[in-house]
């Protein structure tokens, strides 16, 4: 009888998780698997699902049209190859990326799955925008890419005021067609320039009509569909590589996945961006069940970015208003890079405290508690070992007059480390958490500047460093290093830390 109640008790344990529903999503990409465009979109797009309670069961395919020409036949060949492999496969949602990919799914969507006309469609980096006025909203929503023309050119006025010329290099491809039309719509705003458009599907032929003034920017649009002269499409790196070799040009790019070796950057399309915000849409419908209310994004999320080293290279300085917001590569290490080593070994000497104490604790405890008494004291064990962590790590940063504070954004409690009370010069014992208390000790010059980099914390997801004044309870102006990045939590819940290095 024993054993049988065991069974039912395991039982009833384990049939909720087997009953538990999978979201089946298909996706299929315009180009490969490997084109930094597309992986950096699906990478963006699963990681932002995984990180939910959900479970998601992917399914993914490529149509590869960087390589291959999506023609009549290979459409109703590769349909029909979708339609067998997935008969007995019906997604929950469909995701799709490109524009190639789009109109694929837009043509065939209702043939090649049951009950397709249930199945909500979601999209990214489609350049298309008539594709707003075309697509069924009780089917179809996502993400445009937006290359901002705009932005770009008015960079190109700051790095080189003198400049009247310049050229937009592209494959020639139907992705390149709509950029070409948008880059022409900004011509009657820029009236002292001349746009110059360098298209081909071949490689040389784009080396032919390169410009051979000293310092000539290029602006890279799309460039996927290069060939060599043998008809062998192109990896980026080498289409890149080619272009480079004409030594008078400087060039920009619009997408982020042309940020490499030669390019200096600009204000560019995020890939990564991209495929997540199509996966909050993907989430949003699955809270309410519906497409309703959920509109499309034609606001792209793009972002400025450079290369150091090729901005040194190119003599280009940057604005300090440009230079703030913007991400780059190639740069030197920042504070948590460069100390890498330190706070590794902070970390390892807390680890091995934390498993020595909580191995003689539990040791002295087994001796002299009984079974129930052990479980209650492990648990207490557990929090005891987080106290003795977070102690020691602050007791190792006051050595070298750093002070750390921890905002919880859900509650909107702060929690300020002993040794900045110490150096604010604030009495702890009269401190009521306030989570403004950080900005009242900011210098008045500095404010504006704290509240954007916190903001852009927040919203970005990624480590901000920057240096800025602090003015002690007495009146004294210290310099000081902050650095603020944002620790995800459950549910909606994170925290906001700080570490402020001061300077003497």
């Amino acid at each position: 009888m024993k054993f049988l109640k065991n069974i039912l008790f395991i039982l009833c344990l384990t049939l909720p998780l087997l009953s538990a529903d999978k979201v089946k999503v298909f996706a299929l990409h315009s180009y490969s698997q490997e084109y930094a465009w597309t992986k950096n979109q699906h990478v963006g797009f699963v990681s932002a699902l995984n990180i939910t309670n959900k479970t998601f069961e992917f399914y993914t395919e490529y149509l590869d049209t960087k390589r291959v020409q999506l023609t009549p036949e290979y459409e109703k060949n590769f349909f029909e190859y979708l339609k067998n492999k997935y008969k007995d496969t019906n997604p929950d949602v469909i995701y799709v990326t490109d524009d190639d990919a789009l109109e694929f799914i837009l043509r065939n969507y209702k043939e090649l799955f049951n009950d397709a006309n249930n199945i909500p469609i979601f999209f990214s980096g489609i350049n298309n925008l008539q594709m707003q006025t075309i697509l069924p909203k009780e089917h179809f929503a996502g993400v445009y890419q937006v290359e901002e023309i705009r932005q770009n050119i008015e960079l190109i006025k700051q790095f080189s005021p003198q400049t009247r010329d310049i050229y937009f290099i592209g494959d020639s491809s139907s992705t390149y067609l709509n950029m070409q039309k948008e880059i022409l719509l900004q011509q009657e705003n820029f009236k002292n320039l001349t746009f110059h458009f360098i298209s081909d599907e071949h490689i040389s032929n784009i080396q032919a009509m390169l410009p051979n003034t000293p310092r000539s920017f290029v602006v890279l649009t799309t460039i996927g569909h290069l060939k060599n002269d043998n008809n062998e499409t192109l990896l980026i790196e080498e289409s890149i590589e080619k272009i480079k070799e004409n030594k008078n040009i400087i060039i920009l790019t619009m997408q982020d996945s042309y940020m490499i070796q030669g390019v200096v950057g600009g204000y560019v399309t995020s890939g990564n961006k991209q495929g997540k915000k199509a996966a909050h849409l993907v989430l949003q419908y699955l809270r309410q069940k519906s497409l309703l209310n959920i509109e499309s994004i034609a606001e792209s999320p793009n972002v400025y970015m450079f290369n150091s080293k090729e901005l040194v290279n190119s003599r280009i300085i940057l604005s300090e208003y440009i230079a703030r917001d913007a991400t780059f590569v190639g740069k030197n290490e920042d504070f948590v890079e460069k100390n890498r080593s330190m706070l590794l070994n902070i970390l390892t000497i807390a680890l091995v405290f934390s498993i020595f104490g909580a191995i003689t604790i539990f040791a002295l405890q087994r001796k002299k508690c009984n079974k129930q008494a052990k479980k209650l004291q492990e648990l207490e064990n557990i929090k005891v070992t987080f106290n003795l962590q977070e102690q020691f790590l602050e007791n190792l940063l006051s050595f070298n007059d750093v002070g750390y504070w921890k905002l919880d954004t859900l509650t909107n409690k702060l929690f300020v480390s002993k040794e900045l009370f110490h150096i604010l010069e604030i009495k702890d014992d009269i401190y009521k958490d306030d989570s403004n208390l950080l900005f009242y000790f900011i210098h008045l010059d500095d404010k504006q500047l704290f509240k954007e980099k916190l903001k852009l914390a927040k919203q970005s997801k990624s480590s901000v460093k920057f240096n800025h004044r602090i003015i002690t309870s007495s009146k004294v102006v210290l310099e000081a290093t902050h650095l603020i990045y944002t620790q995800e939590m459950h549910d909606a819940a994170s925290l906001l830390i700080g570490i402020i290095k001061f300077e003497k």
